[in-house]
C-alpha cells in the first residue's frame, strides 16, 4: 500500500482548519511497519515516488500545496531512511523536512553573518529515522534545531528528541506548529503567524547555542 497525500500542513491556506493536517506524520509514525517520507522539493518528490514503487511495505508520502524552491540536487540518489547533508557546519545542526528545509538553508545563511557555522540536514524520511546521522551531528556540533510544517508533537522534532535522549543528549529546540488548530488565511502569512520562518529558526538556534556546553 502506497499513500501519497497532497495539501498537508498550514500552506493549504484559505481552505482553513478543516483541511489543514498538522497531525498526519504523528498518526502514521505510530503504525507498525509504516514508512513515512516528506520530500523537500519537486526533484526529490519525483525520486521518492519511483523509489517507493520498487520497495515492499506500506508507505506514506506527504506533499504540500504551496510552491517550494528547489533545494536538492536532482542528480543525488534518494535512499529511504538516509538523511542528506545539504551544507556542512561545525557549531549547530539544523534538521529540516519538507518545505522547512528551504527555511533552514536561509537560516544558515543568516547565522553565517553572526559567525555561526550551521550544518543543514535534509531529513526527508521521518520513519525509519536516520539515527546514525542524528547522533553524528549531535556529537560533532553539540546543538540541534529541528524544523517542520507539522505539530511539534510527535513529528520530526519528537523523533529526533527521542534519538538524542537515548544516544547523545545535547541541547535542542523544535520549530513547528504549536499545539493549536489552524485557520484560514494566506499561506505565507500563516507560515509567519505559526513561526515557520527562517527568522524563528535563527532565534531558536541562538537559544540552543546559549545552552551548549
Amino acid at each position: 500500500m502506497k499513500i501519497v497525500v497532497s495539501h498537508a500542513g498550514i500552506t493549504v491556506g484559505g481552505d482553513g482548519a478543516s483541511h489543514q493536517t498538522f497531525e498526519d506524520i504523528a498518526l502514521m509514525r505510530i503504525l507498525p511497519n509504516m514508512t513515512v517520507i516528506v520530500p523537500a522539493d519537486a526533484p526529490e518528490t519525483r525520486k521518492v515516488i519511483f523509489k517507493i514503487a520498487d520497495v515492499k511495505g506500506p508507505t506514506y508520502v506527504r506533499i504540500g500545496r504551496a510552491d517550494v524552491p528547489t533545494v536538492t540536487d536532482p542528480n543525488d540518489e534518494f535512499e529511504i531512511g538516509k538523511a542528506n547533508v545539504i551544507r556542512d557546519g561545525e557549531d549547530i545542526t539544523l534538521i529540516g523536512t519538507g518545505i522547512m528545509l528551504s527555511r533552514c538553508i536561509l537560516a544558515a545563511e543568516e547565522l553565517k553573518k553572526h559567525k555561526i557555522s550551521a550544518r543543514v540536514i535534509n531529513m526527508s524520511t521521518i520513519k525509519p529515522i536516520d539515527t546514525k546521522m542524528i547522533i553524528k551531528c549531535a556529537r560533532e556540533t553539540g546543538a540541534i534545531v529541528t524544523a517542520e510544517e507539522h505539530s511539534i508533537l510527535e513529528g520530526l522534532g519528537s523523533a529526533v528528541a527521542m534519538t538524542l535522549g537515548e544516544n547523545a543528549s545535547v541541547p535542542m529546540r523544535r520549530v513547528g506548529i504549536p499545539d493549536v488548530f489552524g485557520e484560514s488565511g494566506d499561506s505565507d502569512e500563516l507560515m509567519v503567524k505559526y513561526g515557520l520562518t527562517a527568522e524563528n529558526i535563527v532565534n531558536a538556534s541562538h537559544e540552543v547555542l546559549s545552552r551548549k556546553k
